[in-house]
C-alpha cells in the first residue's frame, strides 16, 4: 500500500509577498500587522504611501459633526472643517487641525461658500454655518456626552457642480466639558477606543479618534456663556483610507450625505431631473 505523499510548505520570498500585499485593500492591509516585525515596517510603509498620495492635497480634508441633544429629544449639530497636519509614522495617528484664519460658513483652503449639508434622509442641514462653535450655558451640566460623526471629503469643485461627496469614517460618543477649566486654560480632550473601555489588554492602547478643543468664556449681553471650539483630531490614517477606497456611505438616517456649496439650492429645486454623481 502506498504512502501518502508528505506536503511540505514552502517559503515566498519576502519580496514576492510585499508585491502581494501591496494589492491589498488597506483595511485588510492591516490585519496582517501581526506577522512580523520585519514585515510590519514594510506594511506600514505601504500604508504611509497610500496616505500621503491621498492626503497631501489641501482639498483632502475631514468633517466632524457634533450633535447635542437638549431636553434629550431636540438635536443641535456643529460641523468643523479640519486639514491634514501630519501623520505619524509609528502609531499611524494622522493630525487634524482647524484653520483660525477660515472664516465661518466657508469650506477648504478657498473659503468657498456654503449653503448647507444634504442628510441621508430627506432633510437639509444648515441650522448653524460650518466651524461655529459650540455653546453653552450655566444650566447646562458640568459635562455632556455628545455624538460625534467623522467624514472625509475632497473640497475642490466648481459652481457647474456645487455638490461635495462625504465619505462616512467612523461614529461614538464623546464627552465634553460644559464650562472653562482655569487650571488647563480651557482645554479639554476625548479619546475614542475600539473598544468600549479602551483598556482592554487584548486591544491597543492607540485611539482610534482623539479629539482636543478649547473652552471660553463669553458674555453675551449681561449673560454669560462657554464657547467651545475644536481645534484638533487625530484619527487612525487606516481608517481614513478605508473610507476613501471603500467609498463608504453613512447609512444613519441623520448621517451627512453630501455637502451643498453655494448655488447648489437651485439644484435642490429640480432634483427629480438633477443627478448628482
Amino acid at each position: 500500500m502506498k504512502s501518502k505523499p508528505i506536503i511540505k510548505p514552502v517559503s515566498l520570498p519576502n519580496e514576492l509577498i510585499l508585491e502581494i500585499l501591496s494589492y491589498i485593500p488597506s483595511r485588510q492591509l492591516t490585519r496582517f500587522l501581526i506577522l512580523s516585525h520585519t514585515m510590519n515596517i514594510e506594511i506600514r510603509k505601504i500604508l504611509i504611501n497610500r496616505f500621503n498620495d491621498v492626503f497631501w492635497n489641501p482639498h483632502r480634508r475631514i468633517l466632524v459633526m457634533i450633535t447635542r441633544y437638549v431636553l434629550d429629544f431636540v438635536p443641535i449639530h456643529n460641523t468643523f472643517d479640519l486639514e491634514f497636519k501630519s501623520l505619524d509614522k509609528k502609531s499611524l495617528l494622522a493630525t487634524f487641525k482647524h484653520n483660525s484664519t477660515q472664516k465661518p460658513g466657508t469650506v477648504g483652503p478657498n473659503n468657498k461658500k456654503l449653503w448647507g449639508f444634504k442628510l441621508r434622509g430627506d432633510g437639509v442641514l444648515r441650522e448653524n454655518p460650518l466651524n461655529d462653535p459650540l455653546v453653552f450655558t450655566n444650566w447646562d451640566s458640568p459635562y455632556e456626552q455628545k455624538e460625534a460623526r467623522i467624514y472625509t471629503f475632497d473640497s475642490k469643485t466648481d459652481t457647474s457642480h456645487p455638490f461635495v461627496k462625504t465619505y462616512f469614517v467612523t461614529n461614538g460618543t464623546i464627552k465634553i466639558p460644559c464650562d472653562e477649566n482655569e487650571e488647563n486654560k480651557g482645554l479639554w480632550s476625548h479619546k475614542m477606543f475600539n473598544n468600549r473601555k479602551g483598556n482592554n489588554k487584548n486591544t491597543s492602547n492607540i485611539p482610534k479618534v482623539e479629539f482636543k478643543g478649547r473652552n471660553e468664556k463669553k458674555f453675551n449681553g449681561n449673560n454669560e456663556e462657554v464657547i467651545g471650539m475644536l481645534k484638533t483630531v487625530r484619527i487612525q490614517a487606516p481608517m481614513l483610507l478605508a473610507a476613501v477606497e471603500e467609498q463608504r456611505k453613512d447609512r444613519y438616517i441623520g448621517g451627512l450625505k453630501y455637502i451643498i456649496m453655494e448655488g447648489g439650492q437651485h439644484f435642490l429645486k429640480r432634483k427629480r431631473n438633477c443627478v448628482i454623481s
